[in-house]
């Protein structure tokens, strides 16, 4: 299903996992709950969407994403939600946080 007036993005998506957070990421390949991803960066904490659904949809208005990481594995995925192209450019020029 595609919002109206949005175009989805075929390689990125949010991932989130039941106690491994959530994850904007490409390359995704899943296999039941377990999912690799050829890169991601994780979301620790966003503000300006209600829900994921709507960061995948709009992106953030500010939050802390971590720097970008190849060849991840998680293993408790639970909910995998594809981006529109504004989420996707929104996400990925946000800052990296880093402590």
């Amino acid at each position: 299903m595609q919002q109206k007036g949005k175009s989805m993005s075929k390689e990125y998506c949010i991932v989130r996992g039941k106690n491994s957070g959530v994850f904007f990421a490409c390359g995704v390949q899943e296999d039941g709950t377990r999912v690799e991803m050829g890169w991601s960066r994780m979301i620790h904490y966003w503000e300006g969407a209600a829900a994921l659904s709507q960061v995948s949809i709009d992106g953030i208005k500010s939050g802390r994403v971590c720097m970008p990481v190849e060849g991840r594995v998680v293993l408790d995925v639970c909910e995998i939600i594809p981006c529109t192209q504004e989420a996707v450019e929104n996400l990925l020029a946000q800052p990296e946080w880093r402590e």
